[in-house]
């Protein structure tokens, strides 16, 4: 038995159906991808680095037919630069893992709700001095329809320390031709305070602003071209804002490069599927 076959019947017992019969509903798949890009936007929603970066990605999907779907990625950025030596090396400085499992629903023709679930993992693999594990349990969760899919993710970090964020967004898909889809989307985040002083050291004193939160925006496009049976290379061009004054004012008493209140980020990349 092969190793995809072994993993496949794992999860049949796992879920107590007929090894048979789960084979032939389930289907492993994968993709790898790299990027350059022009800068950093954090999932947290705030910028981590205004020159140019460069990410990597491995995604896995294992789906169990009627059962939902396993999924996960491992992902690593470099610093294209040596701007931030003193807060960690410039190659593969950082990594995030999750492994999530999820189930699709459709109450109605023409809507499906997507919704996973899963530990996040960011280990300080690159940085300097004493630095703990970051993880804690992540949700995401779209609704597909053919009009505008509004999406939104919540994660709440449980160590090293208790913290917090929410995205919401929208987002439209088109296709250009059968093998280019253009995506423009609109995306906010709600951030704990406590995000905020974890990357720039200090408080932006936020006392009405959603409980003692602090919020950004990005709206933009992203484009894909299939150009081969399991390549595409993909694009996207983004404006980030703060869009609240408290942090705003907060941000400009920063001397760090990267501490912008707007800031536009573009990227280029390929991947490949198997």
């Amino acid at each position: 038995m092969t190793k995809r076959a072994a993993i496949i019947a794992l999860c049949a017992a796992a879920v107590g159906m007929s090894r048979g019969e789960e084979i032939e509903k389930s289907a492993f798949s994968a993709s790898v991808s790299a990027e350059i890009a022009s800068g950093y936007l954090a999932s947290s929603g705030a910028i981590y680095d205004t020159m140019p970066v460069s990410a990597q990605e491995f995604y896995w999907l294992l789906d169990l037919g009627d059962y939902g779907y396993f999924d996960g990625y491992a992902w690593f950025i470099s610093a294209l630069h040596n701007r931030q030596n003193d807060i960690h090396r410039p190659l593969l400085n950082e990594f995030e893992g999750a492994i999530r499992y999820g189930m699709d629903f459709s109450p109605m023709k023409d809507l499906k709700i997507r919704t996973k679930a899963g530990p996040l993992w960011n280990p300080p693999i690159g940085y300097h001095g004493s630095h703990q594990n970051v993880w804690g349990p992540y949700i995401n969760q779209s609704f597909d329809n053919p009009f505008v899919t509004p999406y939104w993710a919540g994660l709440w970090l449980l160590a090293p320390h208790m913290r917090g964020r929410i995205v919401m967004g929208l987002r439209r898909s088109f296709a250009a031709t059968e093998t280019v889809t253009i995506t423009p989307f609109i995306e906010t985040v709600w951030m704990d305070r406590r995000r905020f002083n974890a990357r720039y050291g200090g408080d932006p004193e936020i006392d009405h602003f959603f409980g003692g939160t602090f919020a950004t925006i990005s709206t933009g496009i992203k484009s894909s071209w299939r150009f081969a049976k399991d390549w595409s290379l993909y694009a996207s061009i983004l404006q980030f804002d703060v869009i609240n004054s408290q942090a705003r004012k907060a941000l400009h008493k920063y001397s760090a490069y990267y501490a912008k209140c707007d800031w536009p980020i573009a990227k280029i990349g390929v991947s490949y599927d198997f």
